[in-house]
């Protein structure tokens, strides 16, 4: 076991290629680097970010000028500067709205390819789109649904069905050029806003397939939809404050419709939650991303912290099969792989261990979520072990909450959370009090009982060498009978065993008859 360890440390860094996606949009220019694994799995190893407002450098005549991308390129310089010190393997770089509807858009690729001696390619609208669509549907467990990414000179808007791409649209339109040619310098009257929703309707009613899915979520990216994502935690006191998977609801985001543009410029860009940069654009991208909402008939919003780049590294990485056919399958074989000093093999033989105890117990509540809830747990359970081994709970417990783990809410977040890290102590609490605005009122005793007995099948292989290889579990009344398999003798863990039993006795109600596998 302990060299089937050493030689996955040692693959570790070996198999790994660090890759820099640079995506010139309209509104900022940024560098993510990642590093990526041979199954696609990637972590974000460093991010740069430039303001750099294309879009409002396009002139009259629909030009960018050469003096105004002279300012660009030492960005590029720089960025590959960083790419050089992180020892980048490979750069994908990309231009979106505001160069690729510039009518010298050609040129002005040419001359910043050759300036910064990287490669850019020009993304079509369509690209956009589907990158957008790759990021998201990565990133979430979600069948059907609608995708907009509202940039700073292009909206593009992607109908999904089955985790599959269907259609989508680019709009040459966006949050920084409809500032420009609706508002008086990020200020707004009725008049302003009524005429930039009917431009916008007026675009819409062109694609008959925008009114086919009534009732589906619709997934945002962009930076209007993050911003609008913490001004309403901020007022909400949301107790959990991630912006990916966070949801608006109509009448959030009606309230914000009704709001936001009557606050002068002035005053708007010192709201708590929202940044200077974005003070005068939110209003145009929100009544963008309000229009856009009402006409599809969308049920809900939800923010997606990953999309156009992501998008080109799930395009780079799998360009044949780039959808996952689950987002969190896919996101805890990634964290596993980078976070997680220990082998697969022995977490799966847990969760093994931990079906067989579960699986004894009546239909009770969501079975699904449940189980995989207890997946979950027993995956990333060893992940604050990196921090400090003694107070490995604890460390747990905060990274799960703050954690790149795709395809939960955020209430099942927060419960994965705090079942992987359960402790004996933890029964005497009320665990679910700091988050009850966004748990169920029912949460608080599957958080105890999933905690207990994902605690116990823990215990029962802390050795990691599977002397317990499985077990039986019998429920008779208030009586479980627990038959312990295993050709070994059970030696070290016993007092672990024995704490977790107690805890699990007390919180189930039950009365427990244990057999160890006996030495013979």
């Amino acid at each position: 076991m302990s060299n089937q360890l050493e030689k996955e440390y040692i693959q570790m860094r070996d198999d790994l290629c660090r890759i820099g996606i640079i995506d010139i949009g309209s509104n900022s220019i940024r560098l993510v680097i990642y590093d990526t694994t041979l199954e696609g799995g990637y972590k974000i190893i460093k991010e740069c970010k430039y303001s750099a407002r294309l879009s409002e450098k396009i002139t009259k005549d629909g030009r960018l000028e050469r003096k105004d991308m002279n300012t660009i390129v030492p960005v590029l310089h720089q960025f590959k500067e960083i790419c050089s010190a992180f020892e980048v393997d490979k750069i994908r770089a990309g231009a979106t709205a505001a160069i690729r509807n510039a009518a010298n858009s050609e040129e002005i690729i040419t001359y910043l390819s050759e300036a910064s001696e990287i490669h850019i390619e020009v993304i079509s609208g369509h690209q956009e789109a589907y990158f957008g669509f790759l990021g998201v549907i990565n990133a979430f467990d979600v069948q059907d649904g609608f995708v907009i990414d509202i940039g700073g000179g292009s909206t593009e808007i992607t109908l999904f069905r089955g985790r599959r791409y269907q259609q989508s649209i680019s709009f040459p339109f966006g949050a920084v050029n409809t500032n420009l040619m609706f508002s008086h310098g990020g200020n707004w009257n009725g008049d302003q806003v009524r005429k930039l929703q009917a431009y916008v309707i007026g675009r819409l009613v062109e694609h008959d397939w925008l009114n086919s899915g009534a009732g589906l979520p619709l997934y945002g990216l962009g930076g209007t939809l993050r911003s609008l994502g913490k001004l309403d935690q901020k007022m909400r006191d949301y107790s959990l404050p991630n912006s990916h998977g966070y949801t608006l609801s109509s009448e959030t985001i009606d309230h914000f419709m009704e709001t936001l543009p009557t606050i002068p410029y002035e005053k708007r860009k010192d709201l708590e939650g929202l940044s200077k940069s974005r003070g005068d654009i939110i209003v145009s991208g929100l009544i963008i991303f309000h229009t856009v909402y009402k006409y599809i008939g969308a049920s809900e919003a939800l923010i997606s912290g990953e999309g156009l780049r992501e998008g080109m590294l799930h395009d780079l990485l799998e360009p044949e099969q780039p959808v996952r056919e689950s987002a969190l399958e896919f996101s805890l074989n990634t964290i596993i792989r980078f976070d997680i000093r220990t082998s697969k093999r022995h977490l799966d033989h847990i969760f093994k261990l931990a079906l067989s105890l579960f699986d004894a117990f009546g239909a009770e509540g969501d079975r699904d979520e449940q189980r995989m809830l207890i997946y979950v747990s027993i995956m990333l359970h060893r992940t604050g072990s990196n921090i400090n081994h003694y107070q490995s709970k604890r460390h747990t417990r905060y990274w799960l909450m703050n954690s790149p783990i795709r395809g939960l809410t955020h209430r099942q977040l927060i419960l994965g959370a705090l079942i992987a890290s359960y402790s004996t102590k933890s029964r005497k609490q009320k665990l679910s009090q700091t988050y009850k605005d966004i748990l169920l009122a029912s949460d608080e005793e599957w958080i105890h009982k999933l905690g207990t007995l994902v605690q116990l099948c823990i215990a029962l292989d802390s050795t990691e060498i599977g002397i317990v290889s499985g077990l039986e579990a019998r429920l008779h009344g208030n009586t479980l009978d627990l038959e312990l398999q295993g050709a070994g003798e059970l030696l070290i863990g016993l007092e672990d065993i024995e704490n977790a039993l107690k805890t699990f006795r007390n919180v189930w109600g039950l009365k427990v008859k244990l057999g160890f596998p006996s030495s013979g």
